[in-house]
């Protein structure tokens, strides 16, 4: 049975800047009216990006501004927002709620509000009336715990040197038979903000790792589903994407190359980093790159044990 290298999920995600100058600077301003005034950003980090220096004055300027570019959006965009502001306010008007939107837009108040937007018309087209109720796995995600199980997508409980989340894919773990389309998308819309609890994270971001070790089959290639994961991101989740790192290449990848840039797109093909060799070469690597062995997966050679289904009852427990 042939090997198909899994280069599919990367086309989730929208937008990375890996060419900015490795200096501290001011942030240029798009215009006064939707991002606050003398911001600053961090140097340029391990990946080319930069981060917003948060104080007060910018939080509250930057909350400010959002509502205002929330009040210009269309009805039609507004939709879900005005729906879930009636039955949910209390997570809608979060500042908390809100700051991750602004967060992962570099608090540019227009780009968030309409990815806030976009965000409450996807989560109530995925969810129902489930999306006015708190992501918990005995409430809400209560009918996608068989997919939450599958184990496809991780969120390991380490990070890197900066603060970012791991998130480990593992396509050879799709099995169709066991799930269905739309609540594996739950389950990796509930991942995602698992990820997304720690404020760091929120800043920093979130660095995926493909691990292609266990060598996932032609027959796992689902392609609606991987359109589907990239629609319920896409300009949606306030996620940060650092990097997408590729592990073990397959002998496939040279013919499908190609093909993969063309579906990935100029600068969403930049952000790949492909890692070849053996599993300590790799996590050489990696650690180089701020990602140490002890937040690694023992698969390649580091020292987490995956255990899906313990991360689940500890969540369970913890009330989330």
């Amino acid at each position: 049975n042939r090997k198909l290298f899994p280069l599919f999920f990367p086309q989730i995600f929208q937008r990375i800047n890996l060419y900015q100058k490795n200096e501290p600077r001011k942030m240029p301003i798009p215009s006064p009216s939707v991002t606050p005034l003398h911001m600053a950003k961090t140097k340029a980090d391990t990946y080319g990006q930069n981060h917003i220096i948060e104080s007060p004055i910018i939080i509250s300027d930057a909350l400010s501004l959002f509502e205002k570019e929330l009040e210009k959006l269309s009805r039609k965009e507004r939709a879900g927002i005005h729906e879930a502001e009636k039955k949910c306010p209390v997570i809608t008007r979060s500042e908390d709620h809100r700051l991750m939107f602004l967060r992962c837009d570099l608090f540019n108040a227009k780009l968030a509000a309409k990815r806030f937007a976009k965000y409450w018309n996807k989560r109530i087209e995925l969810f129902g009336e489930k999306a006015f109720e708190p992501f918990m796995l005995e409430g809400s995600m209560g009918n996608d715990i068989d997919a939450l199980l599958n184990g496809f997508v991780r969120l390991l409980p380490g990070k890197d040197e900066s603060g970012r989340a791991l998130i480990w894919v593992d396509a050879s773990y799709l099995d169709s038979t066991k799930y269905t389309r739309e609540s594996m998308i739950r389950a990796l819309t509930y991942i995602e903000h698992a990820a997304l609890e720690d404020e760091t994270v929120q800043k920093k971001g979130v660095v995926f790792i493909n691990y292609n070790g266990n060598n996932p089959k032609f027959s796992q290639f689902d392609k609606t589903l991987i359109s589907m994961w990239a629609d319920s991101m896409k300009g949606c989740m306030p996620v940060r994407v650092s990097a997408i790192y590729i592990l073990q290449i397959p002998t496939l990848f040279s013919t499908l190359a190609n093909l993969f840039k063309h579906l990935l797109g100029r600068r969403l093909s930049k952000r790949l980093l492909l890692l070849p060799g053996t599993n300590e070469k790799i996590v050489v690597s990696l650690s180089k790159r701020g990602i140490k062995r002890e937040s690694l997966p023992i698969e390649i050679g580091g020292e987490v044990v995956l255990d899906q289904k313990k991360w689940i009852e500890e969540r369970v427990e913890a009330g989330k």
